[in-house]
């Protein structure tokens, strides 16, 4: 015999805390005669016993701890979600700047060119009237792009380095 009728009720006495002292006889009496029934209640049994002890272990927080929780992790989701099109907003803006400095820099590579015509005028004149030797308008275009490279890029980096991520 591999099932048994009665097999249900016995289990259901079992899981819902009601064997042995609330059972009908008959189903005492049909349990200690059916070994299908008795295996149910001999396995579920000492199930149910450890049930009951993790169910008294467990100490939930109290509602007010989960309404805090709750409150705190929507305010958090709803900050993020607020963040998103700031934080691409502020990628743009930095590829921006990146973009600017590289145009920056191309035209003044490529102007380096007519600056030394212009620096060696410069300095024919400088050289005409006894002004200063050794300094040329060459030096003073390399200084000038350091000074914007780093009027540009100063204030992009204390962003980075102040921004609260």
């Amino acid at each position: 015999m591999t099932e048994c009728p009665r097999e249900g009720d016995a289990f259901e006495a079992v899981a819902f805390g009601r064997w042995p002292a609330h059972v009908t006889r008959e189903l005492l009496a049909h349990v200690a005669g059916c070994p299908i029934c008795r295996d149910v209640v001999d396995v579920a049994a000492p199930l149910q016993d450890d049930r009951r002890l993790l169910m008294r272990a467990i100490d939930p927080p109290g509602a007010g701890i989960v309404w805090w929780r709750a409150t705190i992790r929507a305010r958090a989701e709803a900050a993020h979600t607020a963040m998103q099109p700031i934080t691409v907003l502020q990628g743009v803006a930095g590829a921006c700047v990146a973009g600017a400095t590289a145009a920056l820099a191309t035209t003044a590579w490529r102007s380096a060119d007519a600056a030394a015509r212009l620096g060696d005028l410069f300095s024919y004149f400088a050289f005409q009237r006894g002004g200063f030797a050794g300094f040329g308008f060459e030096h003073a275009l390399v200084v000038l792009v350091g000074v914007v490279a780093c009027l540009v890029l100063a204030p992009v980096a204390l962003y980075i380095t102040l921004a609260d991520d």
